[in-house]
């Protein structure tokens, strides 16, 4: 069975208590996911199986806005490694953070199957015989996009 999204106020809502504020984030146009922006992550979230069953994207504006308003890092921090095109592992680890509460969500929708997050890796593009190639053609996809102080960010939630 393909993963049910959450729902967009579900969603906003759990990220705007964790970073305690109301997120920039409405549903919008996504990117073009073979050709991810410098600095853009994944987190995957799995199945009791180990299965992949769907999987949470960000790019480096959506992970520092996500990451460094958790942690409460100094905005100059966060445009430091904006500029520098990569998020510190800190902030990487408070988006899993982050990832690891909007599972909860998925978790109480009926019929989908209990998932967990792996870590958050840098986004690779999948090759055709890769095992989660399904990224580049997701059956579901919901963008989350908003203008942060980086510039537009993007929040994708896609399955299977």
């Amino acid at each position: 069975m393909t993963l049910t999204l959450p729902e967009t106020k579900e969603i906003l809502d759990l990220v705007g208590l964790l970073i305690d504020e109301k997120p920039v984030f409405r549903p919008g146009d996504g990117w073009d996911l073979t050709q991810p922006k410098p600095g853009t992550y994944i987190t995957f979230l799995q199945g009791r199986d180990n299965a992949i069953e769907g999987a949470i994207i960000t790019d480096l504006a959506a992970t520092l806005y996500i990451g460094g308003k958790l942690i409460l890092l100094p905005e100059a921090t966060l445009k430091d490694q904006f500029n520098n095109g990569k998020a510190d592992e800190p902030v990487i680890e408070a988006l899993t953070e982050v990832i690891n509460n909007l599972r909860t969500l998925y978790n109480n929708i009926d019929l989908n199957p209990h998932v967990a997050p792996t870590q958050t890796f840098a986004y690779q593009v999948p090759g055709p015989d890769d095992f989660v190639a399904w990224v580049l053609n997701p059956s579901k996809r919901v963008d989350y996009v908003g203008e942060t102080n980086y510039g537009t960010g993007t929040m994708t939630l896609i399955a299977p």
